[in-house]
């Protein structure tokens, strides 16, 4: 009997042929093989999961081939693939999507501010998110904020981490030159918790609780 994959693109009086059998068992390898093929390529339409195609995307929005890592190439695809986009509610939650495990995204009138919450199930990599929010932010938003819920998780925030080479001078030399290069660059994020929700089971009224006191 021919294999299941092959079923049901084939009448039924196929499926005892031990010809086509025979056919497919060899033809195993090679069809194997295309799937393979076709799925890189499909890969490559899109920028997020493009590896060897990330040259065409990087000439469609740079006009030249980005010299860093993947996944460096594919952020900065993305906030060009942002900026592009209209300053709408669908386009905000997407972009938060990529951040984190995203609950909702509202706006502070008051304020003027987009507020993006986030379970903390999941990091959330407010920096990037940040970067990107700036690059489609209309003039009448003054700037965008996150608030991570947490339900007894430890929140984990990423963000970018920058390492330099300190030449060590030695000692009776004179240098002239006041630059920074090899200085050693510290940054600080600040988090604030802004407030705590705790579920309260309230007793039913005219229940007897003999366990406790209510």
């Amino acid at each position: 009997m021919i294999p299941e994959r092959y079923r049901r693109m084939l009448p039924p009086q196929w499926y005892e042929n031990e010809v086509a059998e025979y056919h497919f068992e060899g033809a195993k390898t090679v069809v194997d093989g295309f799937d393979l093929q076709r799925e890189d390529i499909l890969q490559q339409f899109s920028p997020w999961s493009a590896t060897w195609g990330l040259d065409v995307w990087d000439w469609i929005y740079f006009g030249n081939r980005q010299l860093m890592p993947i996944e460096e190439r594919r952020k900065n695809l993305q906030r060009k693939h942002w900026a592009r986009l209209p300053f709408t509610l669908p386009v905000l939650k997407a972009m938060g999507q990529t951040a984190g495990k995203l609950e909702k995204v509202t706006e502070d009138y008051p304020n003027k501010e987009i507020v993006f919450e986030f379970s903390a199930e999941q990091s959330v990599n407010g920096v990037d998110l940040s970067k990107d929010f700036e690059g489609i932010r209309p003039v009448h938003v003054n700037s965008s904020r996150v608030l991570v819920n947490s339900r007894g998780e430890t929140i984990r925030v990423l963000s970018e981490t920058r390492f330099s080479n300190v030449e060590y001078q030695i000692c009776g030399t004179f240098y002239p030159e006041d630059d920074m290069e090899g200085r050693i660059f510290r940054e600080t994020v600040g988090t604030v918790e802004d407030a705590r929700f705790h579920s309260v089971d309230y007793p039913l009224t005219n229940i007897l609780y003999p366990e406790q006191e209510v």
